[in-house]
Formats: C-alpha cells, structure tokens, sequence
C-alpha cells in the first residue's frame, strides 16, 4: 500500500515570502509575454471558482488558476490519488476559446444559465471540450479574454522567446521547494528535463562559479549565467547559424545537411534527423518538422 506524507505546513512567514515570490515570478513571465499590468492576466493568475458542465445531471464547482508561468492552468479536482500533473493542462492546448453556447455541451445542458456567464475551451488532438459556467459576465469576460490574449501572444513569439519562456518554466518545475533558488540537486534536475548530459564534476564546477552570493544555490541571475556557461560556446553557435534561417531554427532538411556535410554521416537521411528531432528538442511545438 503507498503511504503519503503530509507536507511540513508553513510558517505565516514562510507563506508570505513564497507568495511574493510566486507573484515576481508570474510578474517576469507576464512582462515576457507583453502582457505586464493587465487585469485579465491577473484575474487568471488569482483564479476563480467556476461550474464544469457535462449532462444535464452534472454540474460540479472546481477551481481554476493559472500557473506563474503563464502557460499552464491548474485545475481542482475531487478525485482520489489524481496525481498533480494530471490537473494541469497546457495553454499550447488549446485550440480556441469560445464565449456564450457555442459547443454542443453548452447546447444541451445550459441553455437555463445567461450566455454571458458561458464559455468553453476547445483542445487540440480530439480531446473533449471544457464546458464552463463563471459566477458572473466580468468573470466569464476575463477567463475569455485573458485567454485569448494569452494564446495570441505566444503564437506572436519568435523561437528563441518561446525556448526562452520555456527554459525558465522547466526551472520552476525543477524548484521543488519553490523558493526561487536552486540548489545543485535541483540543478541536475532541471539538466535532465532539458536533454543536457554532463558530467558532475564539470556541472559542480560551473554551479560554483556562478554562486557569486556564496550560499550554496543560485538565484534570479545566476541561473541564467548557469545555463549560459553550460549551453553557449562559440563553436556551436556558428555552425548553428550556418544551418539554421532567419527566424534561429534549423529545419529537418537543414538537419540531414548538417549530418552529412559537418559529421560525416553519409548514410542519415530524414528519418535519422526526425528521430534526433524527436528524442532531443524541448520545446514540443517545434518537434513538427
């Protein structure tokens, strides 16, 4: 049988230092966004209870929220050993908001509620739709429009923003603790989440090096100078540069040419360069040759 353990509960302190820090951190991605001081991100980012619809029998209030990062929504759920992912989904997702009774769902089981207070959020892939109903107009208002702002600034984005909003939530997630600083366990954590091998050694060292406070993790700057030292030498860059076009990405055929012409593999061909796309690229929305 699993055993769970409840987690230390927090001091008031501690409570209120992490909640400033979860609000600097959904402040960063926010302005990352272009989306710095507006009301609709910040309604989302408190969140709010709203009604899940689907049948005439099944109306159930779950709460939702918007994570700091800005890409994900958190939602409540009453079912037993859900496990914490399972109540996440992506903005990325999302294939299109829409207000009032315009899914079959709403259709059927809530043409009794205003159309104002109605909205639903269609998923990409075939997954079925969330059927909501918000507590008021402004409510529904701000979940509609907070959303479609959200999704059009990051189709707006160009690759290396969208690698960028994506390293800095890998981060978070690598955070266990969430207290914005990251120790070196944490450090080889966050490695693994982005595909990078290295040694332990050569990783203590670079983390040493970047300690510039002396306290044994690294916060705010001194992650990023972490990665850097890690990621960027001038070598790769060039020939990244080289294959890659305007917009810093390096298409499949680009790929098979870079095999070929820089390490000798005579034999690779688009298979070959789909399956390293595929095993090694982050960011999910560029596994699409």
């Amino acid at each position: 049988m699993q055993c769970f353990v409840r987690a230390p509960k927090l001091s008031k302190s501690e409570e209120i230092i992490l909640l400033e820090e979860s609000r600097k951190v959904a402040a960063l991605n926010g302005k990352r966004l272009g989306l710095q001081d507006d009301n609709d991100l910040k309604f989302l980012l408190r969140g709010s209870h709203l009604l899940k619809v689907k049948s005439n029998s099944w109306r159930r209030e779950r709460f939702y929220k918007l994570q700091e990062d800005c890409k994900t929504i958190w939602q409540e759920s009453k079912k037993m050993l859900r496990s914490p992912e399972s109540q996440l989904f992506s903005i990325e997702d999302i294939q299109d908001v829409r207000a009032g009774h315009k899914t079959e769902g709403m259709e059927k089981y809530a043409k009794d509620v205003p159309e104002q207070r109605c909205f639903s959020i269609i998923f990409k892939d075939r997954k079925k739709n969330l059927d909501l109903i918000a507590s008021s107009d402004m409510d529904a208002n701000h979940w509609v429009a907070g959303l479609g702002k959200i999704i059009a600034k990051t189709n707006s984005m160009s690759q290396r923003q969208k690698l960028q909003h994506w390293i800095h939530a890998c981060l978070r997630k690598a955070d266990k603790n969430k207290d914005n600083k990251m120790s070196f366990k944490e450090l080889k954590n966050f490695l693994k989440e982005v595909n990078i091998q290295v040694d332990d050694n050569y990783a203590r060292q670079i983390f040493e090096q970047c300690d510039t406070s002396q306290t044994d993790t690294l916060e705010d700057d001194e992650i990023e100078a972490f990665y850097k030292l890690l990621t960027e030498r001038e070598e790769i860059d060039a020939l990244f540069s080289r294959y890659s076009d305007a917009e810093q990405v390096m298409s499949l055929d680009n790929l098979v040419r870079f095999l070929r012409e820089e390490q000798r593999e005579e034999d690779a061909g688009p298979e070959t360069a789909r399956s390293l796309i595929e095993r090694y690229e982050p960011d999910e929305t560029s596994r699409t040759p």
